[in-house]
């Protein structure tokens, strides 16, 4: 009623409006998250597929520290996975970590990270941050735990003028 008489010249289509609401049934189920997933290598499941881009990435970036010091960092990525895996961000990071390789591979100018996500040594073994959250003691939890029931926000920044190749590798991915 209200909005024939906001728009008495549309009789027509306000009545097609109406119809067509009546026969929506929409549930927006609150406290799930919708996210896709990765397509990982044959073998290999998320979790072991992220796992071993993680280790192999430890490798890469600390492999010249002593076995003690080497342990207590595999350690700490362990702990990481494990929240990771726990809170159901698996898929989450691997799609990250494959728009930033993405990005790298094709010369797309990507920022070091920043925000919390710099604190976790998954996105830095991975690539996906350039900060070394040992050398600056960050903390994890301050960009994920699951007392913090939140999705993790890793905050990715590319060259503007080839930003739109990387947004256009994920709509095709």
């Amino acid at each position: 009623e209200e909005m024939l008489e906001l728009f008495p010249y549309a009789t027509e289509a306000v009545t097609n409006t109406a119809d067509i609401a009546e026969r929506c049934n929409v549930e927006i189920e609150f406290g799930h998250y919708k996210l896709p997933r990765y397509d990982v290598p044959d073998g290999y499941t998320a979790e072991t597929y992220l796992r071993k881009m993680c280790e192999e990435g430890l490798e890469r970036r600390y492999g010249d520290r002593s076995d003690e010091e080497f342990a207590r960092l595999k350690e700490r990525l362990e702990y990481e996975l494990d929240t990771i895996r726990g809170m159901g961000f698996v898929d989450y990071f691997l799609i990250v970590w494959d728009f930033i390789k993405f990005a790298k591979d094709n010369g797309i100018a990507v920022g070091p990270g920043r925000g919390s996500a710099a604190g976790s040594i998954v996105a830095y073994s991975l690539a996906i941050t350039d900060i070394d959250p040992i050398k600056y003691d960050l903390l994890f939890e301050r960009f994920l735990n699951p007392e913090r029931v939140t999705m993790p926000d890793i905050d990715v920044d590319f060259c503007y003028e080839r930003r739109q190749e990387v947004i256009d590798y994920v709509v095709r991915k």
